[in-house]
């Protein structure tokens, strides 16, 4: 069953990579250049920010470390694509959300396995079993998340007609293998589900909210637009969830289960707290300053 679920959530993570790299081009990824400020205070919430915070809270509460690790491994997967589609929904900077994450699912290439290693010893201890082979690492995770972009680039340029039939059938199978899986890995270890929400609910709930807040602060701050700034907070409070949960139940990951339960349970709350955050956006306009334009559109 572990091999099973370790192959589907992968394979569901490609599909839906692939998709979105139906929806990118070239310009995604040069914006860099063309909007420095808000691309790079972005990718600084999501690389740097987000680790550290998730850093103080699993030392602050009194959490399990292998819990613990779950919610680090959160914290250094960055993006996905579903804030480019709570982005829509608040009516945030749409290029800039798919922008940072273009950019930061590069980043997480070389950033996950090194950071993730470092979580491992300090959490788990020298003497743990569980590493990851950087080099090995980084291979992979290239193969289920930037080739498969990559790829959709390639299709979408080629034959764009094609891909605007295929993306809802690609969406739809890529959607329902994952529910497969995340039922198999709760299914697994319902033993530990209750201990996981008493234990690590909590935090992976305040990481959340404390990420989304200062991502709002550091924006407001730097003065960016309002549509930016909703951009940005989203960006910091939606992680992928997915990639998380490969990386720690494929065997040629982490491939424990148990570790696989705290994003699961992450990618429920955090869905609930953007719906929450974009009907504030809804019934308080105002709420990031002068703003009301952005809702309206």
């Amino acid at each position: 069953m572990s091999d099973l679920i370790g192959l589907i959530i992968p394979g569901s993570l490609a599909l839906i990579m692939f998709g979105m790299g139906t929806g990118l081009t070239v310009s995604d990824f040069t914006r860099l250049v063309r909007q420095p400020k808000a691309v790079s205070l972005g990718l600084f919430c999501q690389i740097i920010m987000l680790p550290v915070v998730a850093w103080i809270l699993v030392k602050a509460i009194s959490i399990q470390p292998i819990f613990a690790v779950g919610i680090m491994l959160i914290a250094l997967t960055p993006g996905g694509a579903v804030s480019n589609l709570f982005t829509l929904l608040a009516r945030g900077d749409i290029a800039l959300s798919v922008t940072l994450t273009a950019i930061s699912s590069l980043l997480a290439v070389f950033t996950v396995p090194l950071l993730l290693n470092l979580a491992l010893i300090n959490l788990l201890g020298e003497g743990q079993i569980l590493r990851l082979p950087v080099g090995q690492t980084m291979l992979q995770i290239a193969l289920i998340t930037v080739i498969p972009v990559t790829l959709g680039m390639i299709v979408n340029a080629r034959v764009p007609d094609l891909t605007q039939k295929l993306a809802g059938t690609v969406k739809t199978l890529s959607m329902l293998f994952l529910m497969v899986a995340i039922a198999g890995i709760i299914s697994r270890e319902r033993a530990n589900l209750v201990p996981l929400l008493v234990d690590a609910g909590p935090p992976a709930i305040l990481l959340n909210c404390v990420t989304m807040g200062l991502g709002l602060f550091v924006a407001r701050l730097a003065r960016l637009a309002p549509k930016q700034v909703i951009t940005i907070t989203i960006e910091v409070g939606i992680q992928n969830a997915i990639l998380a949960t490969a990386l720690a139940v494929a065997p040629q990951f982490l491939g424990r289960t148990d570790i696989g339960l705290v994003p699961t349970i992450y990618g429920f709350t955090m869905v609930v707290i953007m719906l929450l955050f974009v009907g504030l956006l809804r019934v308080l306009p105002g709420i990031l300053g002068d703003h009301e334009e952005t809702v309206r559109q």
